[in-house]
């Protein structure tokens, strides 16, 4: 079996393990979302794509049934990078608060990810940083870790 079927099938299974552990949360309504609210979202959109990507992955492999296809080599850079920008948010959370840390990691995966230049990747994660936050703070009222800049934001939602 190729390393992109392998991948492919362990992404699914990881979006099924995902679903699964979200059923047993409450779902709520739009009006007032329970904590099951987001999370099965987050389900549903990564079934649907590690779906879509394991029908691809298995399509191009009946595709070049006779051919040997050439595959990238892994990048270690670019998965420890990434692996330890997701491990590092939640202390980066409970240190320097929302914004600074969705900002932070998001501007640091797009370095990683060699992402355009450092002045889009820049912006794109401070965009970033603000959409979460007016998402999850302002609109659906989540509780988030709160610092100075959030406290500025929400003075400026009146």
């Amino acid at each position: 079996m190729k390393k992109e079927t392998i991948a492919a099938l362990t992404l699914f299974g990881f979006s099924l393990l995902y679903a699964l552990g979200c059923m047993g949360l409450k779902f709520g309504s739009l009006r007032k979302p329970g904590p099951g609210f987001l999370p099965s979202l987050i389900a549903v959109a990564l079934i649907l794509c590690t779906s879509v990507h394991l029908y691809q992955v298995l399509r191009q492999r009946s595709r070049a049934s006779g051919s040997e296809q050439g595959s990238q080599p892994l990048n270690f850079r670019v998965v420890t990078g990434l692996g330890l920008c997701v491990f590092i948010y939640p202390a980066l959370l409970m240190t320097v608060d929302f914004v600074i840390a969705t900002f932070l990691s998001v501007f640091a995966m797009l370095l990683i990810l060699r992402y355009k230049t450092w002045l889009v990747s820049l912006l794109v994660s401070l965009v970033t940083a603000l959409v979460c936050f007016s998402a999850f703070g302002l609109v659906l009222g989540l509780a988030l870790p709160s610092g100075p800049v959030e406290a500025l934001l929400y003075r400026l939602r009146g």
